[in-house]
C-alpha cells in the first residue's frame, strides 16, 4: 500500500510505502477527508529554524575560511546557493574536510618567514603567544589564539544541527485537537522503529513504554494514553529508517504487568527511494514550509 503527501499549491509530492498499520492509515486519511481536515500545515517556525541553521553554517564556513587558508593552505567548501546545504552529500563533504583539518599542524616560523605579508603577520602574532621552544601547534590552538575558534567549531556543530532539522516535523490540520476514536487501538503495531511517517506523541498522558522508561514500574499513576484516540496530525522524519524492537527488559516488564507494550509512536511507513531522494525531499519540505503551502494525503 502506498500514499502520497502532496503540497496543494506547488504540487510537490513525497511518496510513502506503508510498512505497518495499513488499516489505520487508510482510516486516518478517510477520516480526514470526511471531516474536511485533509489539509495539513507545518508551523512557520520550522522553516525559520532551518533557514537560521543554514545561514549559521554558511557564516561559520565563510568566517573560518578567512584565516584557514593562510594557516594550512586549505579551505572548507561552501555554497553560493544556500539551499544546497540541505544536500547530505555536501554536508558529508564539509564534515570530512573539517575533520581532516584537525590533523593539521601550524608551523609558526614557516608563517613568520613567508613571503605573504598576511601570513607573516599571523606568524609574528603566534610567535608572541608561545615560547621559543614551541614552534608547531595544532590548528585549533592557532584558531583559538587568533579569535576564530568559535566559527571553526561551529562548522562541525552546524552540520549536525542541520542534519537533525528533519528528524521530526509535525503536520497538523486546523482542528488538530478534534480527536477521534482509534478503532485499531487493540490491533495496531507500535515499536521504536525509525520510520519516515508516523503518528507521534503529542497528546496528554504516557504510553506504557514511556512509563517503563520513566520508572512508573508499578503503573501507580493513572495517566495512561495508549493512542485510544487520534489527532488530525502526523510526523515526518527524514532520518534513515531502522528497525528497533522493544528491549527484552521492556518486554519482560509488560508481560509481568499483563499489558500490551505501546511505544511513543504509531509507525506507518517510509518515504520511497529516500537514499537517493533525500536532498529532493528536504527541499520539498523546506521550500513549501517557507511558502506556507499546505499538504494533503492521497492514497495511491
Amino acid at each position: 500500500m502506498k500514499f502520497n503527501l502532496v503540497f496543494e499549491t506547488s504540487g510537490d509530492c513525497i511518496p510513502f510505502e506503508v510498512k505497518y498499520n495499513h488499516n489505520l492509515i487508510n482510516f486516518f486519511i478517510k477520516q480526514s477527508e470526511s471531516n474536511l481536515q485533509n489539509s495539513f500545515y507545518i508551523e512557520e517556525t520550522t522553516s525559520t529554524n532551518i533557514s537560521s541553521k543554514i545561514s549559521d553554517l554558511h557564516w561559520a564556513i565563510t568566517k573560518t575560511n578567512e584565516i584557514l587558508y593562510e594557516l594550512i593552505g586549505e579551505k572548507i567548501s561552501d555554497q553560493a546557493d544556500l539551499t544546497n546545504y540541505l544536500d547530505q552529500k555536501f554536508l558529508n563533504l564539509i564534515h570530512c574536510e573539517w575533520a581532516s583539518t584537525q590533523l593539521k599542524k601550524v608551523n609558526i616560523d614557516t608563517l613568520r618567514h613567508s613571503v605573504s605579508k598576511s601570513q607573516c603577520k599571523i606568524g609574528n602574532f603566534l610567535h608572541e603567544q608561545y615560547p621559543d621552544d614551541i614552534r608547531t601547534i595544532k590548528i585549533a590552538e592557532a584558531l583559538s589564539k587568533l579569535g576564530y575558534i568559535v566559527p571553526y567549531e561551529e562548522v562541525n556543530m552546524g552540520v549536525h544541527r542541520l542534519e537533525d532539522s528533519f528528524r521530526s516535523i509535525e503536520f497538523k490540520a486546523d482542528n488538530k485537537w478534534d480527536v477521534f476514536t482509534n478503532p485499531y487501538v487493540d490491533s495496531m503495531i507500535t515499536n521504536n522503529d525509525v520510520v519516515n511517517f508516523s503518528f507521534g506523541y503529542t497528546y496528554v498522558g504516557r504510553q506504557y513504554y514511556n512509563k517503563f522508561k520513566f520508572f512508573d514500574t508499578d503503573l501507580h499513576y493513572k495517566d495512561n494514553y495508549n493512542y485510544e484516540t487520534l489527532e488530525f496530525a502526523f510526523q515526518i522524519n527524514l532520518n534513515r529508517p531502522e528497525t528497533i524492537p522493544f528491549s527484552q527488559e521492556a518486554i519482560k516488564w509488560a508481560e509481568n504487568k499483563g499489558i500490551k507494550l505501546v511505544a511513543e509512536q504509531i509507525p506507518i511507513g517510509n518515504a520511497i527511494n529516500l537514499d537517493k531522494k533525500l536532498f529532493d525531499y528536504r527541499k520539498i519540505l523546506y521550500n513549501n514550509t517557507k511558502q506556507g503551502n499546505r499538504a494533503k494525503l492521497i492514497l495511491q
